[in-house]
């Protein structure tokens, strides 16, 4: 129970911040449920690999799930993404465009929450793509790949 009210408790708490957008909080004034085409959230599970596009990445096991990611495409070209995780406490994790090249470094607090940002250039990948994360060295059990992003 804990762990789906943490789940729930990270999603509430990044969405506004991951959009960065006015049109999430026009939605939210209005009642207007309509989505905004240009947002994208896929969860970070706990599976050591994958394909390039992570095709059989699922979260149908939710003790798996570890994290979210926002995606949003902008319209000046730039894909901006944000990452709210639980992994093992005081690690830095690489973050990764899956098979394009490396975004950065996510750092894991003493309780093993961690949060940050990204951007790369839209044009660097297609419209179905994905994301891994790995400490150094990348141990078994400690690696975890994104549900793939589908525009």
């Amino acid at each position: 129970m804990r762990q789906t009210n943490q789940r729930a408790a990270l999603i509430a708490i990044f969405l506004f911040a991951a959009t960065g957008s006015t049109a999430l909080g026009e939605m939210a004034a209005s009642g207007d449920p309509k989505p905004d085409p240009s947002l994208r959230q896929v969860l970070l599970v706990r599976q050591d690999q994958s394909d390039c596009s992570n095709s059989n990445v699922s979260s149908s096991d939710p003790s798996l799930d570890r994290g979210v990611v926002w995606v949003s495409r902008g319209s000046d070209g730039i894909t901006r993404v944000k990452i709210a995780m639980t992994a093992s406490p005081n690690t830095t994790y690489h973050f990764f465009l899956k098979c394009v090249r490396i975004l950065g470094d996510i750092k894991t607090q003493d309780e093993g929450d961690g949060n940050t940002a990204f951007e790369f250039p839209t044009n660097s990948v297609g419209d179905v793509y994905a994301f891994d994360m790995y400490p150094e060295g990348a141990p078994a059990g400690n690696k975890f790949q994104s549900v793939q992003v589908k525009y």
